[in-house]
């Protein structure tokens, strides 16, 4: 057998491909991250964040005791919603947050109701277990 110059180049080329391929297969692939991205305010904060911050806080000026807390320190509705809209970012992420424990603690009618569903969930277990329950 004789070997020629060009097979030899072509045997190593074929054996750097081979090793090439070889190397590309068994390295494990570069990770590649896609999402979409929000669009920002200056301080950072997400638009829909303040959209949903701005939500929140108009729904606690539904309710009468805001109102009512309005009208004792001199302020009407409509002057509080113009207040909102030109506050801050960050003053109004602030009202937002205060917002949600109000709404916690706001009236005792969801205290009530849980109890109500505890009280029935007891009385449905002990009728199914065919137990008496007598109040005296």
């Amino acid at each position: 057998m004789s070997f020629t110059l060009t097979s030899i180049l072509d045997r190593r080329l074929a054996c750097l491909v081979a090793l090439t391929f070889g190397f590309l297969v068994v390295l494990p692939p570069p990770q590649a991250r896609a999402a979409l991205v929000e669009s920002r305010t200056a301080d950072g904060q997400t638009i829909s964040q303040r959209a949903t911050n701005l939500e929140t806080v108009r729904t606690m000026l539904e309710q009468e005791v805001v109102v009512q807390r309005l009208a004792d320190y001199g302020y009407s509705k409509q002057e509080a919603l113009a207040r909102i809209a030109s506050a801050s970012d960050e003053q109004l992420h602030q009202l937002a947050a205060l917002s949600d424990s109000l709404a916690a603690g706001a009236d005792g009618l969801g205290l009530v109701v849980t109890l109500l569903v505890i009280v029935l969930l007891i009385v449905v277990i002990l009728k199914i277990n065919d137990r008496e329950i007598i109040i005296r």
